[in-house]
């Protein structure tokens, strides 16, 4: 591992364990055993190497619900896939929702310059499954929506059952097994209630 890659793993867990505001690049080169003069010889300043370590997240999450948004089949179906594949990545390190909640009150910023990423690679898609969710929607097959609805329901699933695991762990006493179980009841949960909820008897 080179010098900037231990510099990045070590940002990562001080953000992530702190949040943006609390972390400091001096905090972060003691965590990566470098001189704090490296730090900023590699990133300039906290916030270029907190927008790195962002967009890695962001960008492997994008690309990862790009093949799902592309795919030619039922509105709920695709829906129930995406919230998926958001779950899954939030998985991954269980403290990223967190971040997120951390910097769209207080940075929001940071997120706003995803704006237009978002629009490339979801414009067309969007417009298909629009097109394709009035047709459902018109042969009977989806109950009457919005994809803003549509949307609204995949992220505050797939996102939710992460904020609880603080009040689990410190309040309930629920341990790691009991947590995994929990997160992997929810997914499941997450993808059937989707389904019934924008599918009709008929689909």
């Amino acid at each position: 591992m080179t010098k900037e890659e231990e510099i990045l793993k070590a940002a990562e867990e001080e953000f992530f364990r702190n949040g943006y505001d609390a972390t400091s690049t001096a905090t972060i080169a003691k965590r990566a055993g470098v001189t704090h003069a490296m730090v900023n010889y590699y990133f300039r300043t906290k916030e270029k190497l907190f927008v790195q370590i962002l967009d890695n997240h962001v960008y492997d999450m994008l690309k990862a619900l790009k093949p799902i948004m592309q795919v030619d089949g039922n509105v709920a179906s695709v829906a129930a896939e995406a919230a998926a594949v958001i779950f899954d990545k939030m998985n991954e390190d269980r403290r990223f929702p967190y971040l997120l909640s951390d910097i769209s009150r207080t940075h929001p910023d940071f997120l706003l310059r995803y704006s237009d990423t978002f629009d490339t690679v979801c414009r067309s898609s969007i417009g298909m499954h629009s097109q394709r969710l009035e047709k459902g929607i018109a042969d009977g097959l989806v109950q009457p929506c919005t994809m803003h609805d549509i949307y609204n329901t995949v992220l505050t699933l797939a996102t939710a059952p992460f904020m609880n695991i603080p009040l689990l762990e410190n309040v309930a006493g629920l341990s790691v097994d009991r947590i995994d179980t929990y997160l992997q009841e929810r997914r499941a949960e997450m993808v059937r209630i989707i389904r019934s909820r924008y599918s009709t008897d008929r689909c």
